[in-house]
């Protein structure tokens, strides 16, 4: 009986050294005696809140443990990927994020017919079961253990997982093109009509010099000008269920700041800047009240969306007032002219009348907000989404700006000057040609830019590419427009962002076609300090839901007394690229042409 009694005494005294080291090493003692001390002349109304408070500190950081993804469906009703992220947060597997991405964007103009879009919905269906897939495998596993809050590290594995993926489809497409060679085959395969258009392949004689085509056409007065189609940079080809990348990294970005219990702003603040900055900027919106375009009736090709832009620094609770009563005038005037059917919007609430000239559009914006008692051009502007590249003739080398009426790069430029010089209101316009059109690209920004921003949208590559690539004297832009979406991570958006910005750019968040009432880009446009956000019409539910985020984050700031807004528009002039010195040969042959054209005037 003793030596039972004195073993068992002995267990529990090695119990008790046990808990005492155990509780030592995580300083338990010292931690209890410090907040039991201070709380008493704290004298808080809730003791266990204000002990949980305290403690909460010491705990350890939130981990990544699974990522859940299923259908969901976007502003259209087509199928998307929802997607939740749990954490382990203080021993608790927790729900912290949930989001539903915008669906695929179309390659395909909005008036094509739906029997036409079958082969596209199919893809985009394979896509989604294949981001599915991804998120609830390969990246379900690899994300687990990793902090949500370390962004670059997620998205760094993310982009590692799809680099895998691609070269082993890389290595599979390779094996099958040589076994197919070995079998007699020519591993070739149909050129579509998308793939000819985009290499340049359409008609027409190839340069030699730059792989494009030579285009013969005749201007005004007879006089024979050449002009050589450059095709367009080959089209990056992504792996189904590419936009699981873009999926995780926003999952995770809305998982850090729920586990730090801070807004999702200023976690992407702090992620942009190092620190959250003491003062926060809202971004300006550019609201699309019309869209016209190839795929809208009537003969205007030129403008694919006229949008409304206040003033810097009218508050959003106010400009967005303005915004709904300018779309609310348009509204009105185009059911009284063409009937109740003139009232319904596209898939981003924006009104599609018949116009067949841009003045029509700028006419009629600028009527509704003088109607509001407001001045064009210092109330309120004016921005143009040109969306250059959908109007371009591959076979002619031309700019079909309205219905039977082209445009050669040369004449495209002095379009475009005569007709802003004539509507000083408007201060940006968006893509108004190719890239491959550099030098006219350079010509037009000579004579605009000090008045007027010229945004590159499609003229640039995803984030991720643009930022392997030197930007160059030979193009320049006012600003960039941003998409979250598809391979698109959240480090690539914001990156870029500081990219362009040291370059002189301003920044322009846009939403997507086929969004969803997730309000990520909101935060994202105020935590990144975008000067622009580009959100579609002032309707749907999709896109309130980014106006009410907005005036939420506004009266949140205000009341922390945090809130700023841009300054002034600010124009830097664009010029072009000093031409190099010709050699001895070629002055010569310059004045020998000089001389031969000044004979034929005579």
């Amino acid at each position: 009986m003793a030596s039972a009694s004195t073993r068992e005494a002995r267990e529990k005294y090695e119990l008790k050294q046990r808990a005492v080291k155990f509780y030592d090493e995580n300083g338990v003692p010292k931690k209890m005696e410090e907040i039991l001390n201070s709380m008493f002349y704290d004298n808080p109304d809730d003791v266990y809140g204000h002990l949980a408070n305290y403690f909460a500190h010491f705990a350890k950081t939130p981990l990544i443990s699974q990522v859940s993804s299923r259908h969901g469906f976007d502003s259209k009703g087509q199928t998307t990927v929802q997607t939740d992220m749990y954490c382990t947060v203080r021993n608790d597997k927790k729900l912290s994020a949930s989001i539903v991405s915008s669906s695929t964007n179309s390659s395909l103009p909005e008036n094509t017919k739906p029997e036409d879009r079958e082969e596209e919905d199919k893809s985009r269906e394979a896509a989604v079961e294949a981001a599915i897939a991804l998120l609830n495998g390969d990246i379900n596993t690899r994300l687990q253990g990793v902090d949500p809050g370390l962004q670059s590290d997620v998205d760094n594995i993310l982009m590692k997982l799809y680099n895998e993926l691609k070269a082993e489809e890389d290595e599979r497409l390779a094996k099958e093109a040589a076994e197919l060679a070995a079998s007699g085959g020519d591993g070739g395969s149909p050129v579509k009509e998308e793939e000819a258009s985009i290499s340049g392949k359409k008609g027409g004689k190839s340069s030699a010099k730059d792989g494009g085509q030579t285009v013969q056409n005749k201007k005004k007065g007879g006089k024979s000008v050449t002009v050589v189609v450059v095709p367009d940079d080959p089209k990056e080809k992504l792996l189904p269920g590419a936009g699981s990348v873009c999926v995780a990294s926003r999952a995770a970005c809305t998982a850090a700041a729920t586990v730090k219990d801070i807004p999702l702003y200023q976690h992407i603040a702090a992620l942009r800047f190092g620190e959250t900055p003491k003062d926060m900027r809202l971004p300006i919106p550019m609201v699309t009240v019309i869209q016209s375009g190839r795929s809208a009736p009537g003969k205007l090709n030129c403008v694919k969306e006229f949008m409304v832009v206040p003033k810097p620094g009218m508050p959003l609770s106010e400009s967005l007032k303005y915004c709904q009563k300018i779309y609310n005038y348009v509204t009105k005037n185009f059911v009284t002219k063409s009937g109740m059917a003139a009232q319904y919007g596209n898939d981003i609430g924006a009104l599609c009348p018949s116009y067949d000239k841009p003045e029509q559009g700028l006419d009629i914006l600028q009527d509704a907000i003088t109607s509001l008692e407001l001045t064009p051009g210092e109330d309120f502007f004016i921005a143009l989404n040109l969306a250059g590249k959908e109007i371009f003739d591959y076979e002619k080398g031309k700019y079909e700006v309205m219905g039977g009426q082209q445009k050669v790069p040369e004449d495209l430029v002095e379009f475009w000057v005569e007709l802003l010089g004539r509507y000083p209101s408007v201060i940006a316009i968006i893509d108004p040609m190719r890239k491959q059109e550099k030098e006219h690209w350079m010509r037009l920004c000579d004579k605009i830019s000090d008045r007027c921003l010229v945004i590159g949208n499609h003229a640039y590559p995803r984030p991720g590419l643009l930022l392997e690539e030197e930007l160059t004297e030979e193009f320049k832009t006012s600003g960039i427009v941003l998409k979250l979406d598809q391979l698109n991570t959240v480090s690539d958006i914001l990156d870029c962002a500081k990219k362009m910005e040291e370059a002189d750019n301003q920044i322009v968040l846009t939403t997507c076609y086929g969004e969803t009432t997730d309000t990520f880009l909101a935060d994202m446009a105020v935590g990144m300090n975008a000067r622009f956000f580009k959100i579609g019409a002032p309707v749907r539910g999709e896109r309130i839901a980014q106006f009410n985020r907005l005036i939420q984050i506004e009266n949140q700031l205000k009341l922390e007394g945090r809130l700023a807004y841009h300054g002034e528009n600010v124009f830097p002039h664009i010029a072009p690229p000093p031409l190099p010195e010709p050699e001895e040969g070629e002055e010569v042959a310059q004045e020998e042409e000089k001389k031969e054209d000044k004979n034929k005037k005579k």
